[in-house]
């Protein structure tokens, strides 16, 4: 009871909880053993939740207990407690105190069961749906065409038996949103394909007790034929070979058809050859392209120079050969006559050397010869020549001979310069040497021929 400084309302619902206790404590209750019963199973229906001493226990599969859904009546602590009603079947069996075992379980067992029990206090009910499983069959996807059409819807749909829930995949992750799915996920419709949505379709089926995947559903979306090209030496020579290649993107893969002139040429690949060309070969080439979506054509124009005829175009890298070797020899031959200038430049200056180099000459007549000694060089300061003086004839004069000493150490003194005219100077290297001492030098010149302009001045002579 509530005391008086407890407030009313908490008395009461201290009172409702107490009789709820109460009533539940007393309520029968029917489970499952397993939860998920399979075909060919078996399946326990445990009575739980009462209260006395039962006396009897009936059980009914139907809508609702009534004697034409009876399975058996059960009578505990007769003789003969089982009595067998309208639905009976032996795969079903009592367990006192008040449960029902039901072996090998079909299809049909699936349903809804009721238990009526009898204690020494009250009667009371309870139900129960049973439902036997069955494994999910493997699963298959299927779909009008397998090769849609680009910018077309497509739908796919999962076949499969006994699965509670469907879920689809595309390679290795779910199907993205966008797609509209059935309200049992047994359809997905994919609106207006492109070449994205190409690709490996997957459904998995599954249930409380088992679940299988599909095997993959490819779709491959078509398109083309586009992007149609011709590849090819469009500028041949008479006697080559024409080589034409052709290409398009395309799915499925295209036929082939080639034309010249709008002439067939009843060849039904990719690939144009004809061997010898000749003028007769000239002209437009067509490479017709088609899949079962379109017809695609593209078009060049081969041109054969007949000059040539019968000379076969030699190939690009044998023409590229010939080209090197040629360069090559040019390059040798320039290289050759840069050698045999720059020689022959250095033999004229070594003989210009030679024929300027000086010589000793040998002593006048009566002179005795000196010991041989090095001979210092001549040298000439300047020598001036006046080619605009004419020339005058005279009697070709006496061979003369000047004798010159030259002593380094000495100190020169000024004097006036002989005027000396020569005709021809002419130096013999081969002469023999005559032994002189160290500071003299002798020179030996000789005249011949007419004699030399009156204007010929030697400034210094060393």
């Amino acid at each position: 009871m509530c005391s008086q400084r407890q407030h009313l309302s908490h008395c009461v619902i201290l009172s409702v909880l107490i009789l709820w206790l109460d009533l539940t404590s007393g309520m029968m209750n029917i489970q499952l053993i397993p939860q998920y019963p399979v075909i060919g199973g078996s399946v326990t229906l445990s009575v739980t939740g009462i209260t006395g001493r039962i006396h009897t226990f009936i059980w009914y599969k139907g809508p609702y207990p009534d004697a034409k859904y009876q399975i058996l009546t059960y009578i505990i602590g007769v003789s003969s407690p089982q009595i067998n009603g309208p639905l009976y079947f032996s795969r079903a069996r009592p367990l006192p105190p008040s449960s029902l075992l039901i072996s090998d379980l079909h299809l049909t067992d699936s349903d809804n069961y009721t238990v009526k029990v009898q204690t020494d206090t009250s009667s009371v009910d309870a139900s129960v749906t049973l439902t036997v499983y069955e494994r999910v069959s493997k699963p298959k996807v299927t779909a009008p065409t397998f090769l849609p059409k680009e910018n077309v819807s497509l739908t796919l749909t999962c076949d499969t038996s006994n699965a509670e829930r469907i879920l689809w995949s595309r390679g290795s992750v779910r199907l993205p949103s966008g797609h509209i799915l059935s309200a049992d996920n047994r359809t997905v419709t994919l609106h207006n394909v492109t070449r994205a949505d190409s690709g490996d379709y997957r459904c998995e089926a599954e249930n409380p007790i088992s679940k299988s995947i599909s095997d993959p559903y490819t779709v491959t979306v078509s398109y083309g034929p586009e992007n149609v090209q011709i590849t090819g030496q469009l500028r041949v020579s008479a006697g080559t070979v024409i080589s034409l290649t052709c290409s398009a993107g395309s799915v499925p893969p295209p036929s082939y058809q080639w034309r010249l002139n709008d002439t067939d040429l009843n060849i039904k690949q990719n690939q144009l050859r004809i061997n010898n060309a000749s003028p007769e070969n000239q002209g437009t080439y067509i490479c017709v392209v088609n899949n079962t979506l379109r017809t695609a054509t593209k078009s060049v124009f081969v041109y054969v120079n007949a000059s040539t005829a019968g000379q076969p175009a030699l190939p690009s890298a044998d023409k590229t050969l010939i080209i090197g070797i040629v360069a090559a020899v040019l390059l040798l031959v320039i290289l050759a006559a840069a050698i045999f200038y720059l020689f022959m430049v250095r033999k004229r200056r070594k003989k210009a050397s030679d024929t300027n180099s000086l010589t000793k000459i040998p002593p006048r007549n009566g002179q005795a010869s000196a010991p041989t000694m090095e001979q210092p060089e001549l040298q000439y300061a300047a020598i001036d020549f006046n080619k605009n003086m004419p020339r005058k004839q005279q009697q070709e004069p006496e061979l003369q001979y000047a004798d010159v000493k030259i002593k380094r150490n000495m100190p020169r003194k000024p004097q006036e310069q002989p005027e000396l005219q020569y005709a021809e100077i002419e130096l013999n290297r081969n002469m023999p040497r005559r032994q002189q001492q160290p500071s003299e030098l002798y020179e030996n010149r000789r005249v011949q021929g007419p004699p030399p302009p009156e204007n010929i001045i030697y400034s210094e002579l060393r």
